[in-house]
């Protein structure tokens, strides 16, 4: 089965690549408490250039006036607001819409605007309004804005304040801290890998899931990717897949449903069950084929990856099946999805499979595989059970195959999967 659950391998998938197949368009701040006091108007006061942030560093320009705004960012502050401003300013930005929070530049200014209220060292409540929309702000200007510098500086930012004594701000830093760690975790060594999983797992749990939970979401469902044990992979992308899917948002909530549904695809396919199996479409010989031709036979339709190692294992015990049921009534029909046409043709060259294989169809350019969106098939291998009635018995990844077959050419057209 696959287990590459990144956002780019489900672009490839389905439609919500325009949210997980691109950077996080944006990461709100924290702000539970509206009733910050603002200090007292006054500039913010000088510093020297090393001890601004990258974000800062990029703000500076010769302004005409003080009421002018840096050339080439329109989102940044203008220079001299005040302390006042400054919040109000990041206020309104919280409010705008996505389609304007993702623009490049926009994270840039919320980073300047919060430094800058930094800077004249404020106290309570307003403390803690800066530092989170700084530190959400370099975080979204990572990831959306692809900047390696704020990138380096979230880092920095969030070990110094992941120990503060504000509970908000340091559960806040400490979120990146961990996030920061699993970004870099492709050189953690597999043994330690479950105990990280655990730790991402604790820290989520609880939590209210959103877009800015997204990076860490796809870096922890790559740190699955390299857990040995399949079985223990598949338990982990459940928990995780539940986990996100129970978010109250809809895009991050879609990524958890889209996870379970690729790991678990008996729960997707099941609706098939008990309906005609309706099949069609061109051989790899590029001839016609319509199932009805096997009226009265029981099929196994196998969905498979001439470059998917489980798919042709399972095709080899296919073989095995084929060749001692064909005689009773049973038919096999393969349901190819390879993309590269040249590979295909070399594997059934080399393995001479004595059944129908169907191939994708040219479309407006491009290979069209109708018959795996009509039955989402979302993981490979995936067979369709057929008994003689023509309609679906079992659907499932092809294991005991073998007592199915037996109990449907006996005439049992209720044939269940085996108890594992």
């Amino acid at each position: 089965m696959f287990r590459h659950f990144t956002p780019a391998k489900f672009a490839a998938m389905f439609t919500l690549a325009v949210v997980l197949a691109i950077p996080i368009l944006a990461a709100r701040a924290d702000d539970s408490s509206p009733d910050f006091k603002a200090t007292p108007e006054k500039s913010s006061p000088e510093k020297s250039n090393s001890d601004k942030t990258s974000s800062e560093k990029s703000a500076q320009a010769s302004p005409n006036s003080e009421k002018s705004k840096p050339k080439g960012n329109p989102y940044l502050p203008r220079t001299g607001m005040s302390v006042e401003d400054l919040q109000a300013y990041i206020e309104r930005m919280q409010e705008a819409p996505d389609s304007i929070r993702g623009r490049p530049g926009f994270a840039e200014g919320m980073a300047v605007a919060a430094q800058r209220i930094l800077d004249t060292d404020p106290k309570g409540s307003l403390r803690t309004f800066a530092v989170i929309t700084l530190l959400d702000s370099l975080h979204q200007e990572a990831d959306s804005d692809g900047n390696a510098d704020a990138d380096k500086e979230l880092g920095e930012r969030a070990a110094k304040y992941a120990s503060d004594a504000d509970k908000k701000i340091a559960a806040d830093a400490a979120f990146y801290v961990l996030e920061q760690r699993v970004l870099k975790s492709d050189d953690l060594s597999p043994d330690k890998l479950p105990a990280l999983l655990e730790e991402i797992k604790t820290a989520l749990k609880g939590q209210q899931l959103d877009a800015k939970h997204l990076r860490i979401a796809s870096a922890t469902v790559r740190v699955i990717n390299r857990l040995k044990d399949d079985a223990t992979a598949t338990k982990w992308l459940i928990e995780f897949g539940q986990l996100f899917a129970a978010s109250n948002d809809p895009v991050f909530s879609r990524y958890g449903k889209k996870i379970l549904r690729a790991v678990t695809p008996d729960a997707e396919q099941a609706q098939w069950a008990g309906k005609p199996m309706e099949l069609s479409g061109t051989t790899a010989e590029g001839g016609k084929f319509d199932v009805a031709q096997y009226s009265g036979k029981v099929i196994v339709v196998d969905f498979w990856h001439s470059q998917h190692p489980p798919s042709t294992e399972l095709i080899s015990e296919l073989k095995k099946l084929y060749k001692q049921n064909h005689e009773q009534g049973l038919e096999v029909v393969g349901v190819n999805l390879d993309e590269d046409i040249p590979a295909l043709n070399s594997y059934l060259d080399k393995e001479k499979l004595p059944w129908v294989n169907l191939v994708g169809e040219e479309k407006d350019g491009q290979l069209q595989f109708p018959l795996a969106e009509k039955y989402k098939i979302q993981s490979l291998p995936m067979v369709f059970l057929v008994g003689k009635d023509g309609k679906i018995a079992l659907v499932g990844d092809g294991k005991n195959l073998a007592k199915q077959i037996e109990k449907l050419l006996a005439g049992n057209s209720s044939a269940k999967p085996e108890a594992k």
